[in-house]
């Protein structure tokens, strides 16, 4: 039975691991590497749920997947270049008061690194005049989400220039990449594990099989001798 249910809990572990695609995605960077935070220490906690990270979540129909550092100087201000009031040179609650219990959440941090819409992110490098004239990517904290998005409004000059400056920022080929091509490079971070998983199920079945094996032969054996010892008895 020990056999049988180590089979079931790696089978398990397995379906865990597969998961669907589109959501395996959603925690994963441009890479294909773990989503880092995008917030850190000293910063104001950022992520459409105040959790550090440009996770995509369902109802935030802003996507808000790109990581930007707003405090750097290189490029135009987020804020100002699309029009919005001035939150960018704003404090709000900072990122430790979600991890440090002894932290005061009426203490405030400035905005640095945050995760900003991906559409606005577009129109940004729009108003601002191209990819050299805009503020940092934090690109670890960028959701793969983003890259994929933009890649289904392929043919869109805006969405097409976004993508291509997140390659240029970030060193990472995407545009040249089919959808399902870019999915799969975000699956390979768990491709070991299956892997792993799969030889474990393996050596479980045989362990399952020669202990089933085994106790068939002992009782066999132990019939035999219950039959010999009545015969002679």
């Amino acid at each position: 039975m020990t056999a049988v249910c180590a089979i079931l809990a790696f089978y398990v572990l397995i379906q865990v691991v597969i998961g669907s695609d589109s959501a395996e995605s959603s925690v994963l960077n441009i890479y294909g590497g773990p989503l880092e935070q995008c917030s850190h220490s000293g910063m104001a906690l950022t992520g459409f749920t105040r959790d550090g990270y440009c996770t995509d979540i369902n109802g935030d129909t802003g996507s808000h997947h790109i990581c930007i550092d707003l405090s750097s100087t290189t490029g135009g201000n987020f804020c100002s270049v699309t029009g919005q009031s001035d939150w960018c040179s704003s404090s709000m609650t900072c990122h430790d008061a979600l991890f440090d219990e002894e932290e005061d959440e009426d203490n405030y941090c400035p905005v640095q690194d945050w995760c900003v819409c991906q559409w606005a992110f577009a129109s940004y490098l729009q108003y601002a005049g191209g990819c050299d004239k805009i503020q940092d990517l934090v690109c670890e904290a960028i959701n793969m989400q983003a890259a994929l998005a933009y890649k289904s409004m392929a043919g869109i000059t805006k969405y097409d220039n976004a993508l291509r400056c997140i390659e240029s920022r970030c060193g990472v080929s995407l545009s040249k990449t089919g959808t399902s091509a870019l999915l799969a490079k975000a699956m390979n971070n768990k491709a070991g594990i299956v892997y792993a998983s799969s030889l474990l199920i393996a050596a479980s079945a045989v362990a399952f099989f020669t202990w089933n094996r085994t106790q068939q032969m002992q009782g066999k054996r132990e019939h035999l001798v219950k039959s010999m010892t009545e015969s002679y008895a």
